[in-house]
Order: C-alpha cells, then sequence, then structure tokens
C-alpha cells in the first residue's frame, strides 16, 4: 500500500447543493475531514483536492495537511484528480468524493484487497448494475500517465471519469449495499 494516496475529492461547484459540501457539518465535523478520516483509518496519506476558490476555506479546516488546488483546464472532476496525479505521479490514487459521509470502513477495505489481490488493472471500481462508482475507485498511476499525456496532447473528447473506465482494463467489483454510496446533491 506504499503506493496509494487517498485523495478526497472536494474542488466540484455544489450547484445543486447551493453550498460547498466539504464544508458542511455533521456532529461539528466538515463532511472532507469525515471522509479524510475514513481514509486515514485506512493507513493511507490523504490529500484533499480543491478548486482555487476554495484554498482559504480549507486551510482553516485542513490547517497542516495536503492541499491540492486545482490548476489545469479541464472541465468536472478529472481536473482535480490530474492535478493530484502531477503533484503525485508515482501514486496509484483512492479517489473519494466529499460527500460520501456515509461510506464504511468493509467497503473501502473490499476495494483495497481487490486491489492488492488482483494487481494489473489500471482502475478498480465499484459497478451496481452497470454504474460505476467513480467517486470511491482507485485509479493507478500507470493510467493516469496515460491519461494525462492524452490531455496534454488534447486527445480527449469526453472529460468524465467514467470514460477512464471504458478506455482502460478496469476491474469491476459488484457492489452489494449501496447504502455507503449515498448521495447528497442537497438537503431537502
Amino acid at each position: 500500500m506504499n503506493t496509494l494516496l487517498g485523495v478526497v475529492l472536494c474542488g466540484g461547484q455544489s450547484k445543486r447543493m447551493g453550498s460547498d459540501k466539504g464544508l458542511l457539518n455533521t456532529n461539528g465535523k466538515p463532511w472532507a475531514i469525515m471522509v479524510a478520516n475514513k481514509l486515514e483509518e485506512l493507513d493511507l496519506p490523504v490529500a484533499l483536492s480543491i478548486n482555487p476558490t476554495q484554498q482559504e476555506s480549507y486551510e482553516a479546516i485542513f490547517p497542516n495537511g495536503t492541499l491540492i488546488v486545482d490548476n489545469l483546464e479541464i472541465e468536472g472532476p478529472l481536473e482535480g484528480l490530474l492535478t493530484v496525479h502531477k503533484n503525485f505521479p508515482d501514486k496509484d490514487l483512492l479517489l473519494m468524493a466529499c460527500d460520501l459521509i456515509d461510506m464504511d470502513n468493509s467497503t473501502l477495505q473490499g476495494l483495497l484487497n481487490v486491489y492488492s489481490s488482483e494487481p494489473g488493472y489500471d482502475y478498480y471500481v465499484y459497478d451496481q448494475d452497470g454504474f460505476a462508482q467513480t467517486f470511491c475507485a482507485i485509479y493507478t498511476s500507470k493510467a493516469l500517465k496515460e491519461v494525462f499525456r492524452k490531455f496534454e496532447n488534447k486527445a480527449f473528447k469526453k472529460y468524465s471519469l467514467h470514460d477512464r473506465f471504458l478506455e482502460g482494463k478496469t476491474k469491476l467489483i459488484p457492489l452489494l449495499d449501496s447504502t455507503p454510496f449515498n448521495n447528497y446533491n442537497n438537503l431537502h
């Protein structure tokens, strides 16, 4: 696991939520920190991926942590993923969205077990009835180097994370319980 870095993706616009999801609190703790703690419980180093407008707010809640500020010209979550990869090119990345506050240790451990026991894939991702859970997945440095090369050469037609799975060798892991992936796009 020395090559794995936990990444909390916080840099989205939170348009449907209406405010920064990573800064929302449950029991007095910001969601971004709750998700980071879940990764730290797995003995992983953790970085938070943020956009430039979030830097001051996140420095206040994660003062000694690793904050990676988006700095590529890509739409969507691929910008955060590739910016982190650019900073840690030899690390495989376990990417988690900042709103996965219901994620449990056994689901994360299941992902890690498959990653450890079945090497050779580009991506490791839970699959629920044909839907890949892109925001709790492992993206290998080997695959990300190729994605970054395509980005630099302007060879992309689509920028979604799901499209990366279609292009690479992806290990789909059947998801038996969707509760850890509860969606929090609004509080209504």
